[in-house]
């Protein structure tokens, strides 16, 4: 038997760009993680929803500022991503999905103590995608739903939704609602490697760590040696090659907003962003 579905939980960090980085991610048909991904099927929500949480997180921002003269740390987190994923060998239709997403959000926002304007506002930023993936063999993930709930609802910050009382909250509600809604039930299920749990989990969290790095890293080379090229098509007045390197950096400076940056990746390719839309001008 298994205590609980699983069930993660992380803050989506650095504000805006935080928040509409998972947006594209969880939609992105091309990223490393989701070569095996058979479908990508929206919840809850679309990416205006996405767009809803930042400007609402913006907008606190901007307040705390105005508001705060002792000074203090603005806000960066405006959401918190859930993952809820079930075993390979089970597959809840949309619908099923829809339910199941519907009762744990129901139970955060009963922790959260909301009143009437906060539940509505809450409402309009949850936002959840469901990815479905191979049911065949027992490696890897099976389908899961990625669940981003907006932190920030009328002038206040619902810092209980990241604390491990939601965690355990929103798995409590993940079994009664794959029970009530599939059928499903967490007590029964017998996993195919046992003993091996958190260290598994840990191990594989680790591999997909080192994979995104790598790809961001294949993405940055890449990029690299895109500008090279338009750089040294500037400097020999190569119309035709200009415009066809910038077209590719353009597609490239696309696929890394959807990577992982490091601080210092960051800087670098802000910097070689800045360089080039004024070589351009």
């Amino acid at each position: 038997m298994l205590k609980n579905w699983i069930v993660t939980t992380q803050a989506v960090k650095n504000g805006t760009d935080g928040v509409m980085i998972r947006e594209r991610y969880l939609l992105s048909t091309t990223h490393t993680n989701h070569k095996t991904t058979e479908k990508i099927i929206p919840i809850a929500g679309d990416k205006n929803t996405s767009k809803t949480i930042a400007i609402i997180g913006e907008k606190f921002k901007l307040d705390q500022k105005l508001n705060n003269k002792k000074g203090g740390r603005p806000l960066s987190s405006y959401a918190v991503e859930y993952c809820l994923t079930l075993p390979k060998g089970h597959r809840p239709t949309s619908q099923q999905w829809r339910s199941i997403v519907a009762d744990c959000c129901y139970a955060l926002a009963k922790l959260t103590k909301l009143n009437k304007d906060e539940l509505t506002q809450y409402k309009s930023q949850i936002r959840a995608v469901l990815h479905q993936q191979p049911q065949i063999g027992h490696k890897g993930a099976g389908d899961h739903v990625h669940l981003i709930i907006g932190k920030v609802v009328g002038n206040r910050v619902l810092k209980e939704l990241q604390q491990k009382k939601a965690t355990q909250l929103i798995k409590q509600a993940f079994n009664a609602a794959a029970l009530k809604h599939v059928g499903l039930d967490h007590k029964e299920y017998k996993p195919h490697e046992l003993n091996r749990g958190k260290r598994l989990e840990t191990w594989k969290y680790q591999q997909q760590k080192v994979g995104e790095a790598q790809h961001t890293m294949k993405v940055i080379k890449k990029l690299q040696e895109q500008a090279d090229k338009w750089f040294k098509a500037v400097a020999e007045h190569d119309s035709k090659q200009q415009k066809r390197q910038l077209n590719r950096l353009l597609k490239t400076f696309d696929e890394l907003s959807s990577c992982s940056l490091t601080t210092e990746q960051k800087e670098q390719t802000d910097a070689l962003k800045l360089k080039i839309s004024s070589q351009r001008n």
